[in-house]
């Protein structure tokens, strides 16, 4: 068999279409939770008291998005790659070629692609941790399923005691700047001077800021990102060496089982992290942020089961699967989406000088709008291509081999 059969489209009727709806739905969190990142210098402001909108609405709109957004769909994207790599290593495998090299090439394509998007597009880019942790990952292809499930959940308990360290040691050394106030003048000066380049600034001027001040913090942030969304990718593998995609009804009780733990789970969790948050329990100011973030890791990978397990559920009854097939054209060039997202988001942000303007309750309905489009443009795309642009893009270059993807399946 030639590389090239490789390159060759799955079928419609071989395609896991809960995945493809999974990843639509996602694609719809982190747009809703990237808002704010594209509208204002939330990487400067994360862990401060510095608070940008303060109307009820925008409030109410902040919690919204905390309890049932941050965190939850990045970590569902990380699943569902480490899922992916299975699926990708399976078709290898039975075609009789090598996965490595192929799986190199790939995560190389993605390596560039997420180095362009951070460091010279937008500071909240997720390509390039996942590139990086994707070459940790191809470790464990050989490895059976039982390794991995110790592997993921011991570096997912040392990745999130760290976080709660560094969260600790934060916190100490911030209330030391802070009683001379001198830290929270630069801050407040930087977050300023952020909201003053992205709306008045050249493009130049603006890549000047980045460069400076949101590309060290970006790169410091990658030390705890890429072990955090490794292990996450090792959940994903590890339920694709059990099984369960090739036998999802067969599975249904489990997945089922999952569902009731993860709903109990988060809901306690999400209670005890609000009661937390609004200080109905007074615990030690140098406590309070490192279990908050602790809280809020361990929450985002609960919700994560739970949202994907609803979806598999209603899934597995005909009729609701229908009312959901919607999202599977967006999953299904999700990599288009994505980079689509942040294009648009500048252009609206940037582009038109709305930076910094628009609160959070707004934003979430520019979020709506933004992925209602995009569901039309990825219907409409793929009647007449078998791949998004991206992913046509990055076949070519896995594969090594051109081929035309405007031709009708």
């Amino acid at each position: 068999m030639r590389l090239s059969d490789l390159i060759k489209p799955t079928e419609q009727n071989e395609r896991i279409v809960p995945l493809d709806i999974i990843r639509g739905f996602a694609l719809l969190g982190i747009l809703v939770v990237n808002m704010q990142f594209f509208n204002t210098p939330k990487l400067f402001v994360a862990g401060t008291e510095i608070s940008l909108f303060n109307g009820i609405a925008s409030q109410i709109a902040h919690y919204f998005i905390l309890i049932f957004a941050t965190g939850k769909f990045f970590t569902i994207f990380s699943f569902l790659f480490g899922l992916g790599f299975f699926i990708f290593m399976n078709r290898v495998e039975q075609k009789g070629f090598l996965v490595a090299p192929l799986y190199r090439r790939r995560l190389f394509f993605l390596l560039v692609i997420g180095f362009i998007h951070a460091i010279i597009i937008w500071s909240g880019d997720i390509l390039l941790p996942y590139a990086l942790a994707g070459f940790f990952l191809l470790l464990f292809k050989d490895k059976s399923k039982e390794v991995i499930k110790k592997w993921a959940i011991t570096l997912y308990v040392i990745v999130n005691f760290i976080i709660g360290i560094f969260a600790y040691l934060s916190t100490l050394v911030l209330a030391v700047f802070n009683n001379t106030g001198q830290f929270s003048n630069q801050h407040e000066e930087l977050v300023e001077r952020a909201v003053f380049v992205y709306q008045n600034g050249s493009f130049l001027e603006i890549l000047s800021f980045r460069l400076a001040e949101e590309v060290p913090l970006i790169l410091l942030n990658l030390l705890v990102t890429v072990p955090f969304v490794l292990s996450v990718f090792l959940f994903g593998l590890y339920v694709g060496k059990k099984g369960i995609l090739t036998n999802i009804t067969g599975h249904l009780l489990w997945i089922k089982k999952v569902w009731n733990r993860s709903f109990l789970y988060s809901f306690i969790l999400t209670m005890f992290y609000l009661v937390l948050e609004f200080q109905y329990i007074i615990i030690p100011f140098y406590l309070h942020d490192a279990i908050i973030e602790v809280l809020g890791f361990a929450i985002g990978l609960i919700m994560c089961f739970f949202y994907m397990t609803s979806i598999v559920i209603l899934c597995s009854k005909e009729k609701k699967m229908k009312i959901l097939m919607f999202l599977a054209p967006v999953g299904q060039m999700a990599l288009t989406n994505y980079l689509l997202q942040t294009f648009i988001c500048l252009v609206i942000f940037i582009g038109f000088g709305l930076y910094g303007k628009v609160t959070p309750e707004i934003g979430i309905i520019i979020a709506f709008i933004v992925f209602v489009s995009q569901v039309f443009f990825s219907h409409y795309w793929l009647k007449n291509h078998k791949f998004g642009p991206m992913e046509w893009l990055w076949r070519i270059y896995t594969y090594k081999t051109y081929f035309n993807s405007s031709e009708k399946l």
